[in-house]
């Protein structure tokens, strides 16, 4: 068997195919769902999925559409050779909500966008860490005290219910 070809664009190809792969299967779909959903047929989402065409950026668009998932976190999974990247963002969509809100804040303050300092673009985003950091500590915490008070019923005395009457 001949080795793969090692031009980045196979490379691409490759790395494509594995996170369209991943998203499915992660999604709990066949092939034949995804082409359905994508308005192609079966045959063409295989070549798509195998890396045996050029890279499509209006199929990815449906890809991520048909399994519900972010194309723009595809895309970076690719250019970043990060393939879990996809499935990571694929119910949040954080690549896409990142576009869209810079895409957001370019019509709201205009060209002046291009003069932000990039510190002030980390500031924002350790804030943001932060409060995701806040919020899994507190769902944390929350599940932890439930499964303590629900541990502690589940281990009492079922004939102890009207108190210590002994």
């Amino acid at each position: 068997m001949a080795a793969p070809p090692k031009t980045p664009l196979a490379r691409q190809a490759r790395l494509l195919s594995k996170i369209l792969k991943l998203v499915r299967k992660e999604r709990h779909m066949i092939s034949a769902e995804v082409a359905e959903g994508m308005g192609v047929s079966l045959r063409t989402y295989q070549d798509f999925e195998a890396g045996r065409r050029a890279y499509d950026f209006d199929k990815v668009r449906r890809f991520a559409k048909a399994t519900r998932s972010d194309a723009t976190s595809i895309h970076l999974g690719v250019q970043y050779n990060w393939p879990e990247l996809p499935v990571l963002m694929m119910d949040n969509k954080m690549a896409t909500a990142f576009f869209i809100l810079t895409r957001d804040l370019h019509t709201e303050i205009g060209p002046r966008l291009s003069r932000v300092p990039p510190g002030l673009l980390v500031s924002g985003y350790r804030q943001i860490g932060e409060e995701i950091r806040k919020l899994f500590e507190r769902q944390d915490a929350g599940a932890e005290d439930y499964l303590a008070r629900a541990i502690a019923k589940t281990y009492e005395d079922p004939d102890d219910d009207a108190g210590d009457e002994t």
